[in-house]
């Protein structure tokens, strides 16, 4: 057997060039027929079966049911398997595993790397990637089958499409016979998340590391100032208080928004490729129980009345932000509300680790709630529809081409382990994210509560209303990076709202043609058993 070293190195030397009717951004198209399928022999170390049972070399049993089911923990059980593996490919000890993700995650990988080193003594090299590229040099991955990879952190609307390409391998098996504790208290994946975010067509691709929960984040200080209340209760003849609809939270933003001051009401992402989730908080609870993103024939439903009206707040709400927030990305918007420049953020629950930091001006001087929302008519009446939206959520998956595949599955259950993923979100500047049932509330660790503050007791309120981001179909990617895109540019004044939404419109049903209506709609249908069906 001949052992090809994978390095940092090898890695960034992939190339994209050469490589045929690939879509490498938003506005390229792909189908499931151009796309490459897995090997039999994926890497040339392992044999794959439909049923995803695999022999590692030499030995002649089954993975993982061969594996030992050791250990009181996840993280135990991942290390004896992985020690297992390596007796029966003694080549493999020493050599590194490559993990690959944006950059931003590195630090909450860096912090568990150490201690599964340590007890396995196998190195994991972790390479970043820019945001904007990571997904198109995972396609790219999945077309050269370099196998310099083994492990890639890929958010849920890659999901699909990576999938599809054959570079994600199925983990089920694995997963179920390690344990990884998917489901249920007092540890489990928070509901909805165990289902809608790590999975693609009903097939296990990831071991979750991020639970992106939207929620609303608040100055609690300004709005329970008397002065401030006051003058708002003249300004907008209400109290100020909590905003509990989307009309509300911009009167207040309107309120707070005094440039002369550099002090603004709103600090929401507004990024070139990511702008449309927040677009999706303003749209989500226009209609009982949803709106969705298609109607039952796999039609578009960006210019319904509903995404008009919530397009128009999107962008009022844009002028009570910063005037950089459109050029921002990352952690970057959090920044304005950490140094005391904001009232209001809609964000993911990674913004909570940038202004709880003890240099913040910020630090416990905010409070979180649901996402606000809309009166819409419902069973009985008017009911008041609040819906969060998940973010983007990523999940650490393993690569169909990796030369150790069964190595790099025992590394990335070793990597969801409960315990390991606190070490991972309080890893300064990680986006790493709560995902499980004893990450949050009054049980939360105690360095996790200091680190996250009130995002934690608010966390299970916002999970319980939140949609789906546009993931599980093929193209997700592009149909989102799509409406961003051209909502960017309604934001710096390209377009009007109507042009825009039309725009989008237009282009989200020539996807869905691209990629061929029929089987789009079967995973639009998987997609929305997902949605939410109360109301705070």
């Amino acid at each position: 057997m001949t052992k090809e070293k994978i390095s940092r190195r090898s890695f960034a030397k992939t190339a994209a060039t050469g490589i045929v009717g690939l879509a490498v951004g938003a506005g390229i198209g792909y189908g499931a027929a151009s796309m490459a399928k897995p090997p039999a022999a994926p890497g040339g170390t392992a044999t794959v079966t439909s049923t995803v049972t695999q022999t590692a070399p030499g030995a002649g049993i089954d993975f993982p049911f061969n594996l030992p089911r050791e250990g009181a923990t996840i993280r135990e059980r991942a290390v004896n398997a992985a020690k297992f593996v390596l007796e029966q490919n003694p080549e493999w000890k020493g050599e590194e595993l490559v993990l690959a993700c944006v950059g931003g995650y590195e630090h909450g990988f860096v912090a568990m790397k150490e201690f599964w080193e340590e007890a396995t003594d196998i190195p994991v090299t972790v390479v970043t990637t820019p945001l904007p590229d990571f997904f198109d040099k995972m396609m790219v991955e999945a077309v050269s089958k370099t196998g310099d990879v083994d492990l890639l952190n890929a958010q849920a609307m890659y999901f699909c499409d990576l999938a599809e390409a054959g570079l994600l391998a199925e983990l089920d098996d694995f997963a179920m016979w390690i344990d990884i504790r998917e489901h249920g208290r007092p540890d489990g994946y928070i509901y909805p998340l165990n289902y809608s975010i790590p999975r693609y067509a009903g097939k296990l691709y990831g071991f979750l590391q991020d639970g992106d929960v939207q929620t609303l984040y608040y100055r609690q200080d300004w709005l329970e100032d008397p002065n401030e209340k006051s003058a708002f209760e003249r300004q907008e003849g209400y109290p100020l208080d909590v905003p509990i609809t989307m009309t509300e939270y911009n009167d207040m933003c309107r309120f707070f928004t005094r440039p002369d001051d550099d002090v603004w009401g709103d600090s929401s992402g507004r990024e070139l490729s990511r702008n449309c989730f927040t677009y999706y908080l303003f749209v989500a609870g226009t209609k009982w129980p949803n709106w969705y993103y298609f109607d039952d024939s796999m039609n578009a439903q960006l210019t319904s009345d509903e995404a008009i009206m919530a397009g128009e707040m999107f962008l009022e709400n844009t002028t009570y932000g910063h005037p950089s927030l459109p050029e921002l990305s990352g952690q970057a918007p959090y920044s304005i509300f950490a140094e005391g420049r904001a009232a209001f953020i809609l964000s993911a629950p990674s913004t909570s680790r940038v202004i709880q930091d003890p240099a913040a001006a910020s630090r416990n001087n905010w409070n979180t709630a649901p996402i606000p929302g809309h009166w819409v008519d419902g069973p009985g009446g008017k009911i008041l529809n609040r819906r969060s939206v998940n973010l983007a959520s990523w999940s650490l998956c393993v690569s169909n081409y990796s030369k150790k595949k069964d190595l790099a599955m025992c590394a990335g259950a070793f990597f969801c382990d409960p315990d390991m993923l606190v070490e991972a979100m309080c890893a300064a500047g990680t986006w790493h994210d709560p995902t499980r049932y004893s990450h949050v509330g009054p049980n939360a660790p105690e360095k996790l509560k200091d680190l996250r503050g009130p995002v934690l007791n608010a966390f299970l309120d916002n999970a319980e209303i939140m949609q789906p981001m546009l993931q599980g179909i093929l193209g997700a990617t592009e149909y989102n990076t799509t409406l961003s895109k051209i909502m960017h540019g309604a934001m710096l004044g390209s377009y009007d709202n109507a042009t825009a939404l039309g725009d989008a419109n237009k282009a989200w049903n020539d996807i869905t043609e691209r990629m061929g209506k029929d089987k789009q709609l079967t995973a639009w249908r998987e997609l929305k058993k997902f949605y939410p069906t109360i109301s705070l």
